[in-house]
């Protein structure tokens, strides 16, 4: 494998990942070559666009901001494309003439058309695990509020209600009833996924003394069983005290969580999806959650984004909502280039395929 050794690199970045942190992370990549760095940062004045259906030319490419062309019109003799959310569709692919590799500093690089690019040999790197602890510690979070009645505990106190109950004879709230919990030591922590992100969800469940059960079809359950008993997704949903799911969101596991897995749950049972709204059934759910099948769900992702103010979810009181958050992070920005920087390190300072996600070898 050879590098040229005079490198011109395009640096797209957004509100979310700056183009100022990728620069700074692409001249330590680039040290000791000739390069030269332009940049250009995607206007998120609308929401992702998570439609496959969208007109970009290119429907294998999802959750992306900006459009194929304005990463077209500044790729002439660009040999590194850098970007956080940009479409890197076929069209922009084919545009790159001169293109060698493509950093993208997200886990799942669902905006870039892998299986193209690594038709043409481009060399592709991404930023794993940059969610792993924001969204581990979201899903406790998400288990422990739930389970503990803490939002509604706060908003009863809030709107004075706790005094006035105080003072009545005939209270509208017993506050010693209402409010109580279960222990967590022993409940049966579900998780879907053993991914990084299940690991860790498993790893902070058993510290706090949850029984954690497992389900990865593609891990050999001895792997699996380090971390939990492995279970099948059936024997997940009908016995588990807590749901959570971390898998990505590929056509295969499109709707995976259906109403058949929902009528198997306990009527004590919480679900938490953190992952991706198109991975459950999302009617379902909500027909769950309104018949009180289960006992509540959080939920940080939808199969439409924004949530819609006429959703069904919206006038639920078993439910909490966050809009997409648990991936979010103070140093996202940071964090992203920085992990990036050290995946791309490895192919540009040691000719090694090693952290390349799509080409092997030497």
């Amino acid at each position: 494998m050879i590098i040229q050794k005079k490198i011109k690199t395009l640096i797209v970045g957004d509100d979310w990942v700056s183009t100022e942190h990728l620069a700074e992370a692409m001249k330590d990549v680039l040290k000791g070559y000739d390069y030269e760095i332009i940049t250009h940062t995607i206007i998120m004045d609308k929401p992702m666009s998570r439609d496959k259906k969208d007109d970009i030319g290119d429907d294998t490419v999802n959750e992306y901001c900006g459009t194929p062309e304005e990463i077209i019109d500044r790729l002439e003799g660009v040999n590194l494309l850098v970007t956080h959310t940009a479409p890197i569709t076929k069209q922009v692919i084919d545009a790159g003439k001169d293109l060698i590799a493509i950093g993208c500093c997200r886990s799942d690089i669902v905006n870039v058309n892998v299986e193209y690019a690594t038709e043409k040999g481009i060399y592709l790197f991404n930023s794993p695990g940059r969610s792993v602890e924001p969204v581990s510690d979201i899903t406790i979070t998400f288990a422990l509020s739930l389970a503990r009645n803490i939002l509604k505990a706060n908003e009863y106190v809030k709107a004075g209600r706790w005094n006035r109950d105080m003072n009545r004879e005939e209270p509208e709230w017993d506050e010693f009833y209402t409010f109580r919990g279960p222990v967590m030591k022993g409940k049966k922590f579900g998780i879907v996924g053993l991914g990084k992100i299940g690991k860790k969800v498993a790893e902070k469940a058993k510290a706090l003394g949850f029984s954690v059960q497992l389900f990865d079809p593609f891990l050999p359950a001895e792997m699996v069983n380090v971390y939990g008993k492995n279970c099948s997704l059936e024997e997940i949903f009908s016995t588990s005290d807590f749901i959570t799911i971390h898998i990505p969101p590929v056509e295969s596991n499109r709707n995976l969580i259906n109403k058949k897995l929902f009528d198997l749950m306990k009527s004590s049972a919480y679900f938490i999806n953190v992952s991706r709204g198109e991975i459950i059934d999302e009617l379902a759910l909500i027909e769950a959650l309104e018949e009180k099948k289960i006992a509540g769900a959080a939920l940080d992702v939808f199969w439409k984004e924004p949530l819609e103010l006429e959703s069904r979810l919206m006038k639920l009181d078993n439910v909490i909502l966050t809009p997409h958050i648990a991936g979010q992070r103070y140093d996202v920005s940071e964090g992203s280039a920085d992990i990036l920087r050290e995946q791309m390190l490895p192919f540009f300072q040691e000719s090694s395929l090693k952290t390349c996600i799509n080409i092997s070898g030497k």
